[in-house]
């Protein structure tokens, strides 16, 4: 739509000028990447090499197989999306600058810069098509047969003692009296063992992971397993929902 305004002239000849309304320019804004963001990245990146970031204030990521799903609330607020097919070089990226921003303002890259925007790197975004991908809908635990609390601590200790005894299992045992998380290999009855006492129990029950299955950070989480193979770690701002292995 134009305006017009008009003007005299002391010559009393009239002249007309049109005018336009002020567009004003859209420009993304440079995105702080926080440090606790930079590490969930890396905790995703070791259940998938790529990601796809969506829109909005929240990362997910979805393993290969389909049995690991993450998902971290962060303190960005994306306004793209942003496909890596090499999240593991993305990461060397933004550790390579000191207080790292994004800018998505192209539709083929994103740009990080430092905090001084003396020093930039461009990453080329990938096709999200080849990525598996999170689902978008909120998932849900079927059931929730059994629940306990997971310090942090343990979960440290746990961790240590199936890499220093180099087993493949994480076992919850119920025996109608105490629930127990033991690090074992179900497969084998003289196979060493480590066992932390994580609460009480009238069932009986055990349900187990594969040790290299729990990609979980650092930190404590209230665990609910559903007997429909599938227990969810909710941590603070990061919750993992992982596929249980069959006991036989």
């Amino acid at each position: 739509m134009r305006f017009f305004f008009t003007i005299l002239i002391k010559t009393t000849m009239t002249v007309t000028i049109p005018t336009y309304p002020t567009i004003k320019q859209s420009r993304k804004e440079m995105i702080d990447i926080t440090p606790r963001t930079v590490e969930i990245l890396k905790n995703f990146c070791s259940i998938n090499k790529s990601i796809v970031i969506k829109p909005g204030a929240q990362l997910a990521t979805l393993s290969i197989n389909k049995n690991i799903l993450a998902v971290a609330d962060v303190e960005e607020a994306f306004d793209s999306e942003i496909a890596i097919y090499d999240l593991g070089m993305f990461i060397n990226g933004l550790t390579l600058l000191d207080q790292p921003k994004i800018d998505t303002t192209s539709s083929s890259y994103v740009t990080i810069t430092d905090a001084k925007g003396r020093s930039k790197t461009r990453f080329f975004y990938a096709d999200p098509d080849i990525i598996t991908q999170a689902p978008e809908e909120e998932i849900k635990l079927p059931s929730m047969d059994v629940s306990f609390h997971l310090d942090a601590e343990t979960l440290r200790q746990l961790n240590k003692a199936a890499s220093i005894y180099a087993l493949p299992d994480l076992c919850l045992f119920g025996d109608g009296q105490e629930m127990n998380l033991t690090v074992t290999d179900k497969k084998n009855e003289t196979s060493n063992n480590f066992s932390v006492n994580v609460g009480s129990t009238t069932e009986n029950f055990c349900y187990c992971f594969r040790v290299e299955n729990l990609k979980l950070l650092a930190g404590a989480y209230d665990v609910s397993i559903s007997s429909k193979n599938v227990a969810k770690f909710q941590g603070n701002g990061i919750k993992y929902f992982i596929a249980l292995e069959p006991n036989a």
